[in-house]
């Protein structure tokens, strides 16, 4: 658990420089980049949208996590808004919440009712 919270600790750092780095070159409106770069249909295209369906399967994963509550469903929106900069550090989170326990952390809200099933 310590390499996982250790490679989301660095991840989050990564993603929020690499963030910064991208508003000073490009500038904050992201979502016209994006659009441009999948309208060209080239590897950028490629890359831009597998990483879209990427984020819409983490979305619906963090919305099921969280048993698709308000709360989960405005974490999943956010997920696919800001990518790991929401979604590092929200599983980083999960981790301590869950004292470490993976199942815990992969089942969230799931967690105790999968508890009782397997106790029969």
């Amino acid at each position: 658990m310590k390499a996982i919270r250790g490679f989301l600790g660095v991840s989050t750092v990564v993603i929020y420089v690499m963030t910064a780095l991208a508003i000073t070159s490009d500038g904050v409106n992201w979502p016209a980049v994006a659009v441009r770069d999948i309208l060209a249909l080239n590897w950028r295209s490629q890359f831009n949208t597998d990483f879209l369906i990427y984020l819409i399967l983490v979305a619906s994963w963090i919305s099921w996590r969280e048993g698709f509550t308000p709360k989960g469903h405005a974490f999943g929106f956010l997920s696919v808004v800001m990518g790991g900069m929401f979604s590092f550090p929200y599983l980083l989170y999960a981790t301590y919440a869950a004292s470490g326990d993976l199942k815990r952390v992969l089942l969230g809200a799931h967690w105790d009712s999968a508890r009782e099933t397997s106790r029969g």
